[in-house]
């Protein structure tokens, strides 16, 4: 009795699973490469400070801008802009 209970919430966890991988699979979102190492050169305090909402929001601004010009992180400076460039 309680190994078929086993086998029951085994194969409803596997079946659960696999209806969330490919729902997964079905929304998921490409993000731009370049977003990623430019992310990596914020400091990552998420404080405002550029103007945006997040560290997140300021890479995406930046390899999105033709220029680095008006774009700014206080927070790190002159030499995480530098980084970022």
């Amino acid at each position: 009795m309680m190994l078929m209970a086993v086998g029951i919430l085994g194969a409803v966890g596997a079946g659960g699973a696999t209806i969330l991988y490919f729902i997964g699979q079905k929304f998921k979102v490409y993000e731009d490469p370049r977003i990623e190492p430019v992310q990596d050169a914020l400091p990552g305090v998420n404080c405002g400070a550029c103007g945006f909402p997040g560290c997140n929001s300021f890479a995406i601004a930046c390899v999105e801008a033709e220029e680095l010009e008006g774009l700014n992180c206080p927070v790190g400076g002159a030499e995480t802009m530098a980084k970022v460039a």
